[in-house]
């Protein structure tokens, strides 16, 4: 039995109702909080601990008031927020930890699995996960602990109450800067006319021509709604991607530091020749190639020596940057009189690894894009001249036409001339003067509608 303190008189005190909190906690009389509750002083009361702990956290859940480690009282806020967490708190929730296992069985049992954020889900799954979550809150749960047990954002939580999930795109600054009659009618014309052209290509070819300049995703909507979209390839599955050798983390700042070297076979009548390219990474364009009967030291010493002559690497003054030769571990590469010439070149040559085409995946996709658009669509060529014809037409398409992904659409030769930053500022220009003018277009249009509806009422 705990012991009164000596201040206790038993009768009934007439301050107590000054002496209870302002959120309606009863802390005793003033004299009773300064000695401990009841409790006298210089004696073990071990045994009135639980007693006491559980009279005050009774108290607090009654009036909703929280008291400090200290012996103070914290602020108790509004009616509105008392109200609020007297409905969340149940009998012993704030003291109890979220059952982690259990919120992860029920994730799997509603289906999800791995992180949710950034993920759209349904409306229906949606509402279950509200009810759950407010029914873990109603435990004395806090919505950051949930979420972060179901991997989850908590400010999605706010747009599923609201139901606004989804804006809608207009594309364009509210409408005033979408694509004119004249412009469509000039991608449909120009799509008809090359039938096996890209939206990448169309896009590419009226912004060189100077007739418009519309994004490739907008053209491919386009294109779409006049059934000009080209079939879309059947690609087989995709093979294990392996990680890419020190090679591809150095990035050529400027034409022939970095030279991509491979080959390929082509059908030529009844036998077989090979196709052999140095490709610039920069740029990618293709700087020299040749169309062999056999690939020996010969034939790749020959064609790295064109390369250097038509970019003039010999002229180049003492101390200068010279390209590094990528190529792979074929026999003509390694050869020791393949090595000599390219050092006394002043060249240097890196292999790549052993059976990783990543470590030269430049010039592999210029080889993929000769193979796809020319050499794989002819079951064979009739002689070496219309191999050697069909071949060099194509490799000047590619570097002085073709829009290329990785220069930004341009084209190969366009960029090994003037650079990235040159075109890419004067894309940027030209495609806001043709917002502007968009957008003055439908302004006007509008002005004028509105004027006509004023006239008729």
């Amino acid at each position: 039995m705990v012991e009164r303190s000596h201040h206790d008189t038993g009768k009934e005190d007439t301050h107590a109702s000054q002496s209870r909190g302002d959120c309606g906690v009863d802390f005793g009389s003033g004299a009773d909080w300064k000695y401990g509750g009841g409790l006298s002083s210089g004696r073990d009361q071990s045994g009135a601990i639980l007693p006491l702990e559980g009279a005050v956290q009774e108290r607090g859940h009654r009036g909703d008031q929280d008291i400090d480690s200290s012996g103070g009282k914290k602020h108790c806020g509004s009616r509105g927020e008392r109200g609020s967490e007297g409905k969340r708190k149940t009998e012993g929730g704030a003291h109890r930890e979220l059952d982690r296992a259990a919120v992860a069985e029920k994730k799997r049992e509603l289906g999800l699995y791995g992180d949710l954020r950034g993920r759209h889900l349904p409306r229906d799954l949606r509402q279950k996960l509200l009810f759950w979550i407010e029914f873990w809150r109603d435990e004395g749960h806090t919505l950051q602990k949930i979420c972060k047990i179901l991997e989850l954002n908590p400010r999605a939580i706010t747009r599923w109450r609201s139901g606004e999930t989804y804006q809608p795109h207009h594309g364009g600054g509210g409408g005033h800067n979408r694509v004119l009659t004249e412009e469509k009618e000039r991608v449909v014309a120009h799509a008809k006319t090359n039938p096996q052209a890209s939206c990448r290509r169309v896009a590419y070819d009226l912004e060189r021509e100077g007739q418009s300049f519309i994004g490739k995703t907008k053209v491919a909507e386009i294109m779409k709604e006049h059934g000009l979209n080209r079939p879309k390839l059947a690609f087989g599955q995709k093979k294990e991607v392996l990680p890419p050798g020190e090679m591809l983390l150095h990035e050529p700042w400027k034409p022939n530091l970095l030279w991509g070297m491979d080959w390929t076979w082509v059908r030529v009548e009844n036998y077989f020749m090979f196709l052999l390219i140095v490709v610039d990474w920069y740029s990618r364009k293709i700087l020299a190639w040749g169309l062999y009967r056999q690939i020996t030291q010969f034939e790749v010493v020959a064609t790295i020596t064109d390369a250097v002559a038509k970019e003039k690497i010999d002229r180049l003054p003492a101390g200068s940057l010279r390209p590094r030769i990528v190529a792979d571990h074929g026999s003509a590469n390694t050869a020791k009189f393949t090595r000599e010439n390219i050092e006394v070149q002043g060249l240097d040559l890196w292999l790549s690894g052993i059976g990783r085409p990543t470590g030269n995946a430049r010039t592999e996709r210029a080889i993929g894009t000769l193979k796809e658009e020319e050499i794989k669509l002819q079951d064979h060529y009739s002689s070496e001249k219309e191999a050697r014809h069909r071949i060099h037409h194509k490799i000047w398409d590619c570097n002085h036409r073709r829009p290329n992904s990785g220069n930004g659409g341009f084209a190969p030769a366009f960029i090994h001339q003037w650079g990235r930053k040159i075109p890419m500022d004067q894309r940027k220009k030209d495609r806001q003067e043709t917002e502007n003018k968009r957008r003055e277009f439908w302004k006007q249009t509008m002005m004028s509608a509105k004027n006509i509806t004023s006239q008729t009422t």
